[in-house]
């Protein structure tokens, strides 16, 4: 069974072609691309996925919500940040002002971080947040380095099912 792959990244298509070569050569993955904040909540709505690839630097599409919070900031992806304010949608938007919920199925266990950012503020936020998959983007990194943040994903959410605290019915953690 393919492990299903939602990589929220805004230039995947385009600057990081040679990651997603891996990705679609070993015929493993069922992978989605979501290039804006607003499409990200779209295909979590929509879909169960085993892993889910997130960047920090995002534009936030179509929705009202996420271009009121990129106006907010100053309308600079980096500045912005709509990444980490998606992770914290994904996490604790019952109680945000979000209109939409996130989905159930849902954990920290399930997100990975692959980001140019690289400062303490991201990473105190991340764990706050219960991410624990960090990768930082830099020039020569393996063309097989998606992969490996992948699989790193789904290998923490499997040591929770072995540890007994996930759910064993074969769903993601």
């Amino acid at each position: 069974m393919k492990i299903k792959v939602l990589w929220v990244e805004d230039s995947a298509r385009l600057e990081l072609r040679k990651l997603t070569g891996p990705i679609y050569i070993s015929g493993n993955y069922d992978m989605n691309l979501a290039e804006d904040a607003t499409s990200a909540v779209r295909y979590l709505q929509s879909k169960v996925y085993d892993a889910v690839v997130l960047d920090m630097r995002l534009p936030p599409g179509i929705d009202d919500y996420w271009i009121n919070i990129y106006r907010d900031r100053g309308e600079d992806k980096a500045d912005a940040r709509l990444g980490l304010e998606l992770a914290g949608w994904m996490f604790n938007g019952r109680s945000a002002n979000a209109p939409f919920s996130p989905p159930g199925w849902l954990t920290p266990y399930h997100v990975g971080v692959f980001t140019v950012e690289n400062d303490n503020s991201v990473h105190s936020k991340l764990n706050e947040l219960g991410i624990r998959v960090f990768q930082h983007k830099t020039a020569g990194l393996a063309d097989t380095i998606l992969i490996d943040i992948i699989k790193r994903i789904v290998e923490q959410g499997a040591g929770l099912v072995r540890a007994g605290k996930g759910e064993s019915d074969g769903n993601p953690v």
